[in-house]
């Protein structure tokens, strides 16, 4: 099958998460992506957590499906060198900030490739006061008012866990440039800068509790106790979520728990009244739950189209009989042992995504992209 961006190519000069994400999956439907890093290889490649031999295995993750050369874009020649890569492809993907990119002569004006997509994601866009100021999973966590409502009240605000911020970021990437892409195939030639603020996309998914703050004048708080209508709660083997939003979910649920009179008395199926008497029952399920373990349970309420989740232990992802017969977990092609990866975020029949090579070593096509930077090019 024919990869669905295969010819494209990609010069991919980011040194973030959000970047590199977004590099990765043109990469994994079939661009040619060459990641430029610098001397001592990309910051990335420090990035924990790692293997037994000290490399990381975020790194591994996010740089695999790709080439790697390594130039010093504070020495002139490398930037000619890096200017040379970048007529020759079709996108460019940066995280730079305007000063540091203008220092290095890779902005889209010195560029001058009409039919370029560039893409910047940076943490407060190109734009804007704050245009220069860094930022990191912390900072957005906090200037999106996704950690005013992460956590408990009585703790302190919690950013979203591991580096939510920069995959979401790098995922809006991805999908901005192939709305450019198609534009350009509209229109043959004609390129653009995509600007991207991980910021920007962290509000934006911010609803409802941004909708709430705006239109109705009312913070959403932060949980002040875990019951069932907030959260997974302790079962016999581990932690369960159950949903109980509509009044079938609550009649099958009360009845498979053996709380018939919760199940059947008629004042209990509307969700508004259930929200404002939880006191009344929460107590009394959530010690009916304590007898079932996780699987148990969650079956039992799949059979009764009850939506819920069994809370998975990081080893039992591995195995996890869905994902297993999706075929998510995956090799490199060719690779018959060595780690597994995650796999395709999406599925596509006609044009599906591949794993076609690991992480390279820091600057491993580096001579042969010195030599010959046109041949990974191909751009209109």
């Amino acid at each position: 099958m024919t990869a669905a961006l295969a010819g494209l190519r990609v010069i991919d000069l980011s040194a973030s998460v959000s970047g590199a994400w977004c590099s990765r999956m043109l990469a994994d439907f079939g661009a040619e992506v060459v990641v430029v890093e610098p001397p001592g290889g990309s910051p990335l490649r420090k990035l924990a957590p790692f293997d037994g031999e000290g490399r990381s295995l975020l790194a591994a993750l996010l740089l695999a499906n790709k080439r790697s050369a390594v130039l010093d874009l504070e020495q002139r020649r490398d930037q000619v060198k890096a200017l040379e890569l970048v007529r020759h492809a079709d996108m460019l993907v940066s995280s730079a900030a305007p000063a540091s990119l203008a220092a290095s002569g890779l902005t889209y004006a010195e560029i001058a490739q009409p039919a370029l997509i560039m893409c910047h994601i940076t943490s407060h866009g190109m734009t804007g006061e704050l245009r220069e100021t860094p930022g990191n999973e912390l900072t957005t966590a906090a200037r999106s008012g996704w950690a005013f409502i992460n956590g408990d009240a009585a703790r302190e605000p919690l950013k979203p866990s591991g580096w939510q911020s920069s995959f979401c970021a790098g995922t809006a990437a991805y999908a901005a440039i192939m709305a450019a892409l198609h534009h350009r195939n509209l229109h043959p030639g004609e390129g653009q800068e995509v600007d991207i603020a991980e910021l920007e996309v962290m509000v934006s998914t911010f609803a409802p509790a941004l909708l709430r703050g705006q239109y109705l004048g009312e913070p959403w708080r932060r949980r002040s106790e875990s019951d069932i209508t907030a959260g997974p709660v302790p079962v016999a083997d581990g932690h369960f979520s159950l949903t109980i939003s509509r009044a079938h979910f609550w009649r099958d649920a009360m009845n498979l728990l053996g709380l018939t009179d919760l199940a059947e008395d008629p004042k209990w199926e509307p969700g508004h009244y259930r929200a404002a008497h939880k006191e009344e029952y929460v107590g009394r399920v959530q010690e009916k739950m304590l007898g079932w373990k996780r699987m148990d349970l969650f079956e039992e309420l799949a059979a009764r189209r009850v939506i819920a989740g069994p809370v998975l232990y990081m080893d039992e992802l591995a195995n996890n009989p869905q994902l297993r017969e999706r075929g998510f977990w995956v090799r490199a092609e060719g690779a018959s042992e060595g780690p597994e990866y995650p796999g395709a975020p999406f599925k596509m029949s006609a044009t599906p995504w591949a794993l076609r090579g690991v992480a390279p070593e820091p600057g491993a096509d580096t001579a042969a992209i010195r030599a010959t930077p046109a041949a990974i090019g191909g751009g209109e």
